[in-house]
């Protein structure tokens, strides 16, 4: 095995990762490239072009290549989370997926002559999992959760995917929960399955608990507006609050194909006046997002949610959080110790979980405070950073069988 202090040269490939400073796309995956390459250590990164970026530049110590697969009106198959939904966001997605495949298969070969690493981390087991098992390089496949999903959808997909994890170096997801699925769909795996939490942003983060709640107070959902992620709950929810008499705001920040017939909910439901919409915001700007509301919300659907980042962010900038039971968000939300959970699908049970956090500032001061504690244990960009560079290592000299 390599010597855990020599310096490795790292190719990162994925279909998702920041467009600009500030972008919330794939930032958890250039923070970790970027520790890794201020650790001395040779990174280069693999990604879609998007309009407006460019192809080739150097961020962060890591060197960044964008490949094209297409003109700009045909770039739409990227940073859109559709892509393992099976529904791209629009025709000319569709239209371009297959040029978008041969492109990134091919500018993740022309990066192992290029820059000839020795170690391949492939982000989402498809595509880039798929494409790492075609070559000669050593490689780890982290899961982030809607790839783990696309393997429910029968014994086709999970033949296309055997053969990417079985020669992988290494396997990694990013909570227990998803761990445990992917034995589940894919048994008899010879390669251990690692659990590497995200990083986020720290320092960024903690500085939102600086910031004045706003009043009434406003429960924050924040991330893509898709069915899975349940924001149709969060707003009956709502309504429940306003049936109740809680004094409430509701906004709702982010981008996604639901938009529209959430905001037809709301009306439906009578608190269009109490829900504010906004787009993304970048990320120098969501600690104070979080820092200026009182509760912020995931109520994702059955087993579509890995983890729950956002809980994680909004607890380190000091705001209270209420998540599902669904998928991974219960290894953030320890109910009645870091946060309170609802039951999946039951808006009135998350009504009531929202209500006793805004109504009882002791309970909200006592779990955030220990919520704070844990994901700052668990999610910090040196612990992350640590964690990899240990698998990096491992992965170096591993033998696949083919």
């Amino acid at each position: 095995m390599p010597s855990p202090d020599r310096p490795l040269r790292i190719l990162t490939v994925s279909h998702n990762y920041p467009r600009y400073p500030g972008d919330a796309a794939g930032a958890f995956i250039a923070r970790i490239a970027e520790g890794v390459a201020a650790r001395g250590h040779a990174v280069e990164v693999v990604a879609p072009h998007a309009p407006g970026t460019a192809t080739t530049e150097t961020i962060g110590g890591v060197s960044l290549r964008r490949f094209r697969y297409g003109p700009d009106m045909m770039e739409k198959v990227a940073y859109t989370g559709q892509l393992h939904s099976g529904a791209l966001a629009s025709p000319l997605a569709a239209i371009g997926f297959p040029g978008f495949l041969w492109a990134f298969g091919r500018a993740i070969r022309r990066a192992i002559e290029r820059f000839r690493p020795e170690v391949l981390h492939a982000h989402w087991w498809i595509p880039s999992g798929w494409f790492a098992s075609r070559g000669r390089v050593p490689y780890l496949i982290t899961c982030h959760g809607s790839d783990i999903r696309l393997l429910e959808r029968g014994n086709l997909v999970r033949r296309l995917a055997r053969p990417a994890f079985r020669n992988a170096a290494r396997i990694t997801t990013v909570s227990n929960f998803l761990a445990q699925d992917l034995q589940r769909l894919l048994p008899g795996l010879e390669v251990a399955v690692l659990v590497t939490p995200m990083p986020v942003n720290v320092q960024a983060l903690l500085a939102g608990a600086a910031v004045s709640k706003v009043d009434p107070p406003r429960i924050l959902y924040a991330g893509n507006l898709v069915e899975s992620k349940g924001v149709d709950l969060l707003l009956r929810a709502a309504a429940e609050l306003q049936r109740r008499g809680v004094a409430c705001q509701l906004k709702i920040l982010g981008e996604g194909p639901a938009r529209s017939s959430l905001e037809t909910l709301a009306g439906q439901l009578g608190i269009a006046a109490r829900v504010t919409w906004s787009s993304f915001v970048p990320q120098d700007q969501i600690a104070a997002e979080y820092g200026a509301s009182t509760v912020t919300v995931l109520a994702s659907r059955g087993r579509g949610e890995g983890l729950g980042l956002t809980l994680v962010e909004a607890l380190l900038a000091g705001c209270a959080v209420v998540g599902s039971s669904a998928g991974g968000i219960p290894e953030v939300v320890q109910h009645e110790r870091t946060g309170l959970v609802a039951r999946d699908g039951d808006a009135t049970h998350l009504a009531a979980q929202i209500e006793r956090l805004l109504t009882d500032p002791g309970l909200r001061i006592r779990l955030t405070t220990a919520g704070k504690e844990h994901v700052r244990r668990h999610y910090s960009p040196d612990a992350a950073v640590g964690r990899f560079l240990e698998i990096y290592h491992a992965a170096a000299d591993y033998k696949p069988q083919r």
